[in-house]
This record gives C-alpha cells, sequence and structure tokens, in this order.
C-alpha cells in the first residue's frame, strides 16, 4: 500500500472513530428521526399529562380552600375524591423527572412524590405552626402527608381539624408549594426549555434521548423495588414484609396507584400517554425507535411478550382489596407480579441500552 492510499485509509478510520464517538448508537441508528420522536413525545405526551396533574392539582387546592372556610364532612369527601384524582394523574407524569423537574432542592418526584410519609415529622410541623418547607425533610409534605391529612381517620377528618386547625393551614401550605412547582416546571416545557429538548436530539448523557430513556428506566425501577418489591420485603435487608410503606396507604389506594404507574411506563414504551390515544395517533415512542436498529425486532417480541406476562399477573390481583392487605394475606399473586417485573428488568435496562447505545447514568441498586 503506498502512502497516499494509506493516508486516505486512515482519514476514513478517523471519520468513523468520530462518527463512533459522537453518537455512541452507533452508524445502523442514523437513518432514524429522533427529533421527530422527541417533539412528539413533547407535545403528545409529557405536556398533556403534566397539564392533567396541573388541573387536578388546581381542585385539590380549590377544595382545600372550601374546606378551611366551610369544615362540613361534604367538603371533606370531595378533598379526598380529588387527592385520588391527583393522586392517579401524578403516577403518569412522574416520570418526567428530568430538565425543569430539577430543582434547587430536590427534583419535583422528591419534593410531591416521596414515600413513605413519616406521620411523626407531618405531626412535628403542624404542631410547631411551620409551613415553611425550609429543610430536607421531603417525607414529610407533598401527596402523601395529603394524604394523611385528609384520610388518617377519615370519620373523623372535620373533628381534627376542629381540634388542630393548623392541620388545614399545613395541608393549604403544601398544596400551594405543589402547585407552584408544577407550573413552573409546566411553562418551561411549554416554553423555552420544551424547545431545547426537540433540537437535543443525540445520545450521549445530557442529551433528551439519554434524559427521557434513563428516567424511563429509573422509575421502572422505582416501580418494582420500592412500590411492590419493599413493602413486600424483597429488598436486600429486609428480614420481613413492611406493608406499611406502599404508596397510598391512608387512602387504601395502593393497588390503583400501582397498576397506573406500570401503565404509564408501559404506554411510554409505546408511544403514547393513554391507552385511548393508542390507535388515534401513530406513536412515535421507544417501539418505534428499537425498531430500526439491528436485533431491535427481536428485542421488541421479548418485551411485547414480558408486558403481556405482566398484565396477565396484574389480572390476578384483587383490586378490591388494598395491596397492604393482600401481602398480610400472604397473596402469591404479588410474588408472580413482583417476579414478572424483574424478568422485564433486563429487556428494558441491558438490552435496550445495548442496542440503543444509550448509557445508564444514574445510581442504579437493581441488582438485575
Amino acid at each position: 500500500m503506498n502512502i497516499h492510499h494509506r493516508t486516505i485509509l486512515l482519514a476514513f478510520i478517523s471519520l468513523l472513530c468520530i462518527v463512533s464517538c459522537d453518537d455512541p448508537s452507533g452508524i445502523v441508528q442514523q437513518g432514524y428521526d429522533r427529533k421527530s420522536m422527541l417533539e412528539f413525545t413533547e407535545k403528545q405526551i409529557i405536556i398533556p399529562l403534566l397539564t392533567d396533574v396541573h388541573v387536578a392539582m388546581k381542585k385539590l387546592d380549590s377544595t382545600l380552600i372550601a374546606l378551611d372556610k366551610n369544615r362540613s364532612e361534604e367538603l371533606a369527601q370531595a378533598a379526598r375524591d380529588a387527592w385520588r384524582k391527583l393522586a392517579i394523574a401524578w403516577q403518569y407524569a412522574v416520570i418526567f423527572d428530568f430538565g425543569p423537574a430539577e430543582m434547587n432542592d430536590g427534583s419535583l418526584f422528591q419534593q410531591i412524590g416521596t414515600f413513605p410519609v413519616s406521620t411523626i415529622k407531618v405531626d412535628s410541623y403542624i404542631n410547631a405552626q411551620d409551613s415553611t418547607f425550609q429543610n430536607f425533610e421531603r417525607d414529610a409534605r407533598g401527596l402523601y402527608a395529603l394524604e394523611y391529612i385528609l384520610f388518617k381517620d377519615s370519620t373523623s377528618c372535620i373533628q381534627s381539624i376542629e381540634q388542630q386547625p393548623f392541620r388545614i393551614a399545613y395541608a393549604r401550605a403544601m398544596s400551594r408549594n405543589m402547585l407552584s412547582r408544577l407550573e413552573t416546571v409546566l411553562d418551561q416545557w411549554q416554553h423555552a426549555y420544551g424547545i431545547s429538548f426537540i433540537q437535543s436530539d443525540g445520545v450521549q448523557a445530557g442529551s433528551s434521548i439519554s434524559d427521557l430513556y434513563n428516567a424511563f428506566v429509573y422509575h421502572y425501577e422505582v416501580m418494582k423495588n420500592y412500590n411492590l418489591g419493599l413493602p413486600l420485603g424483597k429488598r436486600a435487608g429486609q428480614i420481613k414484609n413492611e406493608p406499611t410503606k406502599v404508596e397510598g396507604y391512608f387512602s387504601g389506594s395502593s393497588v390503583i396507584l400501582l397498576k397506573a404507574k406500570y401503565e404509564a411506563i408501559k404506554y411510554l414504551w409505546y408511544g403514547y400517554a393513554r391507552l385511548s390515544l393508542a390507535t388515534s395517533l401513530s406513536p412515535r415512542g421507544f417501539k418505534d425507535y428499537i425498531e430500526t436498529v439491528e436485533l431491535g425486532p427481536r428485542l421488541i417480541q421479548d418485551t411485547e411478550a414480558q408486558w403481556n406476562e405482566i398484565d396477565q399477573s396484574f389480572s390476578t390481583i384483587d383490586s378490591r382489596k388494598s395491596l397492604q392487605e393482600l401481602i398480610q394475606l400472604q397473596s402469591p399473586a404479588l410474588d408472580t407480579l413482583f417476579a414478572a417485573l424483574t424478568k422485564q428488568t433486563r429487556f428494558l435496562k441491558s438490552e435496550m441500552s445495548s442496542l440503543l447505545g444509550i448509557s445508564i447514568t444514574y445510581s442504579s441498586s437493581d441488582g438485575d
């Protein structure tokens, strides 16, 4: 080989290296329009779901104001109903806990969705009449601290407020805090951040695809390991189950919330916000992306088969009972569900990451 040919060959190899380094997903994926996927995800999934949470949050906030002015059992029940709707809407939007949701004092998920709540801390702040939230005790505020106040003693909610009026004041302060945070996040998605989200269409760490994928897998692990695994006693170091650590303990909503979170994650993989939109729009989700890469169709087949297995496991769970009740009854359906969720981790985390060339950037204790 003469010097001229060798120079051309080296230049070609260098070009391949540059392409590979800039886009770890490899040459086979360059034909996929990731920008289109990001635009679809932002406009058809993220903003509508965050809007649902915002609407539900405003409804709860206005109901708490009314309850403070007129302490009736009818309004207390209306507040509980509004909380349930908000909690379900929250499951669908909590996945998008990146970008605007990353705040100076913690993420939106940490500030609103931390569970289990510390009832001791909540009562301590109520007794001290402190609703400044100038602390990092996130298990003393947010959605599940509100649940504790509204549902702890459903037959005497009004009596508790009458005996300790700051309970409703603390609830209203939490509601305003949550509403303010939600409005900030939604506004940024609708404007400046939404634009930059679409433009950042690479797969390197910090890109929109990477942020979306890591949030997707992270919240899958949260669902498996903490919504279900922790109360079941499946986490490392546990010597028994801990049914009080379910999400939605006081309202008895734990099974409903677990199913909603699972659906939200599965729907995002398919590329739609809710099941009702599955056929009305052409999905632009992770499935659509995976189809374009080498070995992608095989991974889709495996993943969908496992979704079906998880669906079947959920169908055997008695939704008339709470998760804590089913744990106390030692329902074998929960162990079957946990095993099915664990099996899916391989396809969503290990294989999907490898095929798409997207690195896991969060600290994981999943154990695969």
